[in-house]
């Protein structure tokens, strides 16, 4: 199963859809597709699209996800990271109105930087990119407070 996060930004994000349906309509995806596109509207006969997902189901579905594939907000991509999953991450963009700023894109390639996400960058085709995802091992994510309890614990130790 995919799960596909276009973020509750109040501006559609229909750019990652059109492609991801292209594929399943082509057959290049052939697994469960679930969308939380919260106040984009698609149709789609190959997409389950939810505006807005409970927590602790969204957890059950990343869980459950082979990809996570995601708009490149820092909320879902570390939620992601920190359950440890591959992550196809594209960004918003402003000179299609889908953001007010390019910060997105910032996040996108930091992370991208960092190994923690592949990447899917304007106008790339989206089978590029899952061409890469199974030999794809992002890095660890460890979390800032997660460092800080990890050095004072080895301090503490040391004394």
């Amino acid at each position: 199963m995919i799960i596909v996060l276009l973020g509750t930004f109040p501006t559609p994000f229909q750019r990652p859809l059109l492609e991801i349906d292209r594929l399943c309509r082509n057959g290049i995806i052939q697994e469960k597709i679930i969308v939380q596109c919260g106040h984009t509207r698609f149709e789609s006969e190959f997409l389950d699209m939810r505006p807005f997902i409970p927590p602790a189901e969204l957890t059950e579905l990343y869980k459950d996800a082979r990809i996570v594939i995601s708009q490149a907000g820092t909320g879902s991509l570390i939620k992601g990271l920190k359950l440890r999953k591959k992550i196809i991450s594209i960004a918003r963009i402003a000179k299609y109105g889908e953001v007010v700023d390019d910060h997105q894109e910032e996040i996108l390639n930091e992370f991208s930087k960092l190994n923690y996400i592949l990447p899917w960058r304007d106008g790339m085709p989206l089978e590029d990119v899952l061409d890469k995802i199974d030999s794809f091992e992002p890095t660890p994510y460890v979390s800032t407070k997660q460092k800080l309890i990890d050095y004072l614990e080895e301090y503490i130790n040391s004394i």
